[in-house]
């Protein structure tokens, strides 16, 4: 499972003294570039350093597909996370891509609920399905 860390090394310490950052030390960071998400901004850091999301993608016939998005390298807003989409009950269906780190913060932030649990907004299905840039 991916989770963000980062790793201060000097002389008198090992690789293995990693210190995963808290969500409060990266509000500062992140701020900047994501301040319309107002109260959003945290609960989506904190999903964030989870480093996955377990979703629910309701259908229109009431049905849902449960999916599951992993994301590794999210350290800043500007720096690229790798992605990977799958959906347990379809294998063959898979997908890998590279966004920047505050657009997958703002999807996360977007997340909602629905009758079947948690999922990313339409934007996000729009933008991997159909390539639409979100709105600026």
């Amino acid at each position: 499972m991916g989770q963000i860390v980062t790793r201060a090394v000097d002389a008198g310490s090992s690789p293995s003294s990693a210190a995963v950052p808290s969500v409060a030390a990266l509000v500062p960071l992140f701020a900047p570039y994501l301040g319309n998400l107002g109260a959003g901004l945290e609960p989506a850091l904190q999903i964030l350093l989870q480093g996955q999301f377990i979703g629910e993608r309701p259908l229109q016939d009431g049905r849902s597909h449960p999916y599951l998005l992993r994301w590794s390298g999210a350290a800043a807003p500007a720096e690229p996370s790798s992605c990977d989409l799958s959906f347990p009950r379809s294998p063959a269906v898979h997908y890998t891509f590279t966004v920047p780190t505050q657009r997958l913060l703002v999807w996360l932030a977007g997340a909602s609920g629905n009758p079947h649990g948690p999922d990313l907004p339409d934007s996000f299905w729009r933008w991997l399905i159909l390539g639409e840039e979100p709105a600026s």
